[in-house]
């Protein structure tokens, strides 16, 4: 009896002492067609520092030191760090031959067709297991991973190696299995192993990207979220059932583009049904189309009919060999546009019910991303939408948007969330643990306008006078001396009015930085530590299209133990 009081004790102070887990965001970022934000991880026995992409399922996608071998140009992989499995005591491949050059290459167009700048791409890759720890976090051990043995992007003609690889959060089940051998992942061990002396309260994760310009840090918290990032309301679904894999899809309804505050940039105040395919168009009936949340992709992969009918209302040009928007950053609409409160709306079906929406809005200056070199040959600015058979909402996107995941009890099911996160003005952070079999998450009452206060400008009508002319004979019977006076009042008033504009831009402008020193604790910089810009090429995106599960015990993938995943 007194054993088993003990024994109660141990698991409620366990039970207690369970806190969800911030992940490190490196003080690097990356592109070439952001620049975007990454976490930091260590690799294998003796710590290997690396960078990844947050928000894969089941396999870490891991780029080694053969990748930058052959190379003939700068190995952009380099900087985001690369893993030398014979440094490390604890890796360990599996099915993999000896001379990874034996590896045969595999296209790495997938059957979604995405494929980032249309050319095709190669790669060798072989399943490993290591360990992987968060910095200051306990060691993993056995991590499924895909070790990139040899890469690269064709573009233009051109060769290119890829920059980055990718983490793996968790998948339907507790873990992964390749070639009868079960391997660990992130979340679902560091809950479910008992020894860890930072255990996390559930199976689940949250997280908002964030972006580089303007500056919003990235946040991903196991076990839990940072209410801070979720606005008002939340929508939940069950992550797609189809053969376990997990894919986190959602009904997108319409998307319009609209304007929070002050005068519209725009001929109109409000403008939806944008989202189009073929000849269809969202509409009550139609109930819209089926789309996929992947934070490991770059765009917002829609039908080109749906991203002409946004680009009609923006200065921009198709560029066909890009396959891409370019900003005319030249044309007056372009700043008007971009620093504005402007945005571009998202409307969902919210918790899998019709008769309910969830509206994500996503700023426009969120939406001047930068393409660099080596894909192009000075930097672009450009819109991404990006044309395509399928529907997936990537990092531009999730910029605005919140997304998380509850695998609660790892037996094939789970919930996901979506949610409005907030601008660079996100205010006190508030890390709550998500519960093991929660089905939904409480957001904040923070207001999105207020979180983009400062960091917009809101457009006013500056017209100072009556635009139509007065009649003249009228204007003839003033007398000089009259007109005269009314010229020095002109003056004057005129005067006055640039004084107090004045005021009011250097005001706002004082306030905007105020804020910004407050609210940006850790500035991010578009630059690598070795001061280079941020010219990265193409990232390594895995979309698990060949994912392993269990559904009793240990199984192997039928017919093959090898992972396909594709690169953009």
């Amino acid at each position: 009896m007194k054993f088993q009081i003990c024994w109660l004790f141990a698991v409620a102070a366990t039970a207690q002492a369970a806190t969800p887990w911030s992940v490190q965001w490196s003080d690097q970022t990356y592109g070439p067609d952001g620049p975007w934000h990454a976490v930091s991880v260590q690799l294998g026995s003796n710590k290997q520092p690396v960078d990844l992409y947050p928000g894969s399922r089941w396999v870490s996608q891991i780029l080694t030191t053969s990748v930058c071998s052959n190379a003939s140009t700068v190995c952009y992989a380099k900087r985001g760090g690369l893993y030398n499995i014979s440094d490390s005591d604890t890796g360990f491949p599996l099915s993999t031959p000896t001379n990874t050059s034996e590896l045969p290459w595999q296209s790495d167009l997938a059957s979604t067709g995405v494929n980032v700048w249309g050319g095709p791409g190669h790669i060798k890759q072989g399943a490993l297991a290591d360990t992987l720890r968060l910095p200051g976090g306990p060691a993993v051990p056995n991590v499924s991973m895909m070790a990139i043995y040899d890469a690269y992007q064709t573009y233009n003609g051109k060769n290119y190696p890829v920059t980055l690889g990718t983490l793996a959060l968790g998948g339907t089940k507790r873990t992964h299995v390749v070639a009868n051998t079960a391997l660990n992942m992130l979340a679902a061990w560091e809950y479910w192993n008992d020894t860890s002396s930072r255990q996390i309260p559930s199976y689940s994760w949250g997280m908002h990207i964030g972006a580089v310009e303007p500056e919003i840090p990235g946040s991903l918290v196991l076990g839990g979220y940072d209410q801070s990032r979720v606005l008002n309301q939340v929508s939940s679904q069950q992550v797609d059932p189809k053969k376990n894999l997990g894919n986190l899809k959602i009904y997108l309804e319409d998307i319009g583009i609209g304007v929070a505050t002050g005068d519209s940039p725009f001929g109109f105040q409000s403008k939806s049904g944008l989202f189009k395919w073929g000849d269809s168009t969202a509409s009550a009936s139609t109930r819209g189309r089926s789309v996929e949340i992947i934070p490991l992709l770059p765009y917002i992969y829609l039908p080109k009919t749906t991203c002409d009918a946004m680009a009609a209302n923006l200065p921009v040009t198709f560029d066909e060999d890009l396959n891409l928007y370019l900003w005319n950053t030249e044309d007056k609409d372009y700043q008007n546009i971009t620093s504005s409160p402007a945005y571009i709306s998202f409307t969902f079906e919210m918790n899998s019910s019709n008769s309910q929406n969830l509206t994500v809005k996503v700023p426009f200056p969120l939406l001047k991303l930068t393409l660099q070199e080596p894909l192009v040959d000075r930097n672009m600015s450009y819109f991404p939408c990006y044309p395509s058979d399928s529907y997936i909402l990537g990092r531009a996107f999730l910029q605005a948007a919140f997304v998380g995941v509850n695998w609660q009890d790892g037996t094939g099911a789970g919930k996901w969330f979506l949610a409005q996160a907030p601008g660079p003005a996100i205010g006190t952070g508030n890390q709550l643990s998500i519960a093991v079999d929660a089905d939904s998450i409480e957001p904040s009452k923070n207001s999105w306008e207020a979180s983009w206060d400062g960091y917009w400008v809101p457009l006013g009508d500056l017209t100072t006078g009556n635009s139509t002319t007065g009649n003249s004979k009228s204007d003839s019977t003033i007398s000089t001396g009259a007109k005269a006076g009314i010229g020095i009042g002109c003056a004057v008033g005129g005067l006055g009015l640039i004084g107090a504009l004045a005021w009011l831009f250097i005001h706002r402008k004082r306030a905007a930085k105020a804020k910004a020193a407050g609210v940006n604790q850790h500035k991010v910089p578009p630059t690598f530590a070795d001061g280079t810009q941020t010219t990265q090429t193409t990232e390594l995106c895995g979309l698990q299209l060949n994912e392993l599960q269990a559904d009793k015990g240990a199984q192997e993938a039928p017919g093959s133990t090898t992972l396909r995943h594709e690169l953009s």
